[in-house]
């Protein structure tokens, strides 16, 4: 059965995105709000019509729920920009494309 890795360390961040430490995943979804950087990216069609993925029920956070387009964590030692190639290519198998804020 598939599991999240709850040894997985992630960085800890302060309000304004400083990296002030790092945590394991377990430490981090345990209830105690340690606060880390994730990805989201938001999917539409040409019709306008939003993209979802509904979460493998085995997660540790939310499992079964719909959830957005991409999601994931940012890796210690890895900048949001490459965290959202990287989930985006995990989720969607997509390389090549542009995101706009």
């Amino acid at each position: 059965m598939n599991s999240d890795n709850n040894q997985e360390m992630f960085p800890l961040v302060d309000e304004q995105g400083n990296i002030t430490g790092t945590a394991t995943r377990g430490e981090c979804h345990n209830g105690s709000k340690l606060l880390h950087p994730v990805i989201h990216l938001h999917v539409f069609n040409s019709k306008g019509e939003l993209y979802m993925q509904k979460r493998p029920e085995w997660k540790d956070i939310q499992p079964g729920k719909w959830d957005t387009s991409v999601g994931g964590h940012v890796d210690l030692g890895e900048s949001v920009e490459m965290a959202l190639k990287r989930e985006v290519r995990e989720e969607l198998g997509i390389t090549d494309f542009t995101p706009e804020t």
